[in-house]
């Protein structure tokens, strides 16, 4: 059976068809012109033109008339609202969140990368009776202005880092992150193995989070906070010990490795 869009045939056309896809879900705020697409793709323009205009037919890309360039359009964003209702990534992870906040006593968040920020998906709270709740299930916060989000930093390439970084500096000096600060941060939680945030976002709360890979390139992470007093940095290596043994145990790869 012959599958085509456009003229381009057969898997191949799906496969880079999914790849445009992912890449305006990266640069969706700003948008990406078609020479930013042909360099990002490595594809010929006419191959990358075509892609744009049979996704766009299917209300999956929209152009900008004034600046002429390419967002998600609003069938690829209904898609993906509707697979938030119950995402699988969810039943699979919530056995071993709940295990883990049985331990630890303390909430876990899971979030997943979402583009440019980090989405959090679910949370499960502990018993221990001062609950900590850093983030709020369906909420996004730019990579790295969380702690889950610090650990899904350490995921991404140095080119990847840096592009990130320039198209959000404004916000991200405006929290005190230079990109100094960015790249120390990334360093320190590939060494650690785990990402580290005191006083991050909450006064008076700490958290740990260890990021693993749902499939090949695309990575979540999952975080436990609490107040600073039951977060002293033995208890910070111990739990983040504990999060990486559950997801090895559950099959999922921690990253790092």
């Amino acid at each position: 059976m012959n599958m085509s869009l456009d003229g381009i045939s057969g898997a191949q056309s799906i496969a880079r068809a999914l790849s445009l896809l992912k890449m305006l879900s990266q640069h969706h705020e700003r948008g990406a012109d078609l020479t930013e697409m042909i360099a990002l793709t490595r594809l010929n323009r006419t191959t990358v033109y075509r892609l744009l205009c049979g996704l766009a037919q299917g209300g999956y890309v929209e152009r900008n008339e004034v600046t002429k360039r390419y967002h998600l359009g609003l069938n690829a964003m209904q898609l993906g609202l509707t697979a938030m209702t119950r995402p699988p990534i969810v039943e699979r992870c919530r056995p071993l969140m709940r295990s883990l906040a049985r331990s630890t006593e303390d909430t876990v968040f899971l979030i997943v990368r979402n583009g440019d920020f980090a989405h959090c998906l679910h949370l499960e709270r502990g018993p221990f009776p001062v609950r900590v709740m850093t983030t709020l299930t369906g909420s996004f916060r730019l990579l790295g202005l969380g702690t889950a989000g610090q650990a899904l930093l350490a995921t991404l390439t140095a080119e990847e880092l840096k592009a990130l970084y320039n198209r959000h500096a404004a916000e991200y000096e405006r929290n005190g992150m230079t990109e100094n600060r960015v790249r120390k941060i990334v360093e320190r939680t590939r060494c650690d193995g785990y990402s580290t945030g005191i006083n991050l976002l909450i006064p008076g709360v700490h958290a740990v989070g260890v990021a693993f890979e749902l499939t090949e390139g695309h990575y979540a992470a999952l975080s436990i906070a609490a107040i600073a007093s039951r977060l002293d940095e033995k208890r910070r290596r111990n739990i983040a010990e504990n999060i990486r043994s559950e997801l090895n145990e559950n099959g999922f790869k921690v990253f790092p490795g």
